[in-house]
């Protein structure tokens, strides 16, 4: 038994889908990673992208939506005959007239998937956590601020005559 996709972009249907190419990639590094190191913090997935040529028998209907759901900026999904394609955003329209396509709205859509994360908010550990790293110690104990003389010598000669240094 045969199953059918209905075919739309956003909120607007398409009579005929001639062509649809969808691309799923990763960012792989070429530099070394270290040994033991976590793979996946090297290596993200990038948008999908997805590209679609089209017609419709309503020439200016589906041309003024596609227009104004570009517009809108918002994400939306597409269900095509690979999947469904969730937070996706128009990137480009490219309609064809011709004498072939004279009387129907031929044209190709671009889309680019928006990475959607979610944040979140949690206590700090302002230095006390298990890193040791950034807790002013040092191989001697910990260091002291000291107060500096500047009024002989040296240091005279380099901070004399500031204002606010005696």
């Amino acid at each position: 038994m045969p199953v059918f996709f209905p075919r739309s972009i956003g909120p607007v249907f398409i009579d005929v889908v001639v062509d649809e190419s969808a691309s799923a990639s990763m960012e792989i590094p070429s530099h070394p990673v270290e040994r033991g190191a976590k793979i996946s913090d090297h290596a993200w997935r990038l948008p999908t992208t997805l590209k679609m040529t089209s017609i419709t028998q309503d020439v200016t209907g589906p041309w003024r939506a596609l227009n104004d759901l570009m517009a809108q900026a918002e994400p939306f999904d597409i269900l095509t005959g690979f999947d469904l394609f969730p937070n996706m955003m128009i990137e480009s329209i490219e309609p064809q007239r011709d004498v072939i396509w004279s009387n129907v709205l031929y044209f190709t859509v671009s889309f680019k998937e928006v990475i959607i994360v979610d944040s979140a908010e949690g206590v700090g550990n302002a230095g006390t956590g298990g890193d040791p790293r950034g807790q002013g110690l040092s191989a001697r104990g910990q260091v002291q601020a000291r107060q500096v003389d500047v009024s002989g010598g040296r240091a005279a000669a380099v901070f004399g005559g500031l204002p606010g240094i005696p």
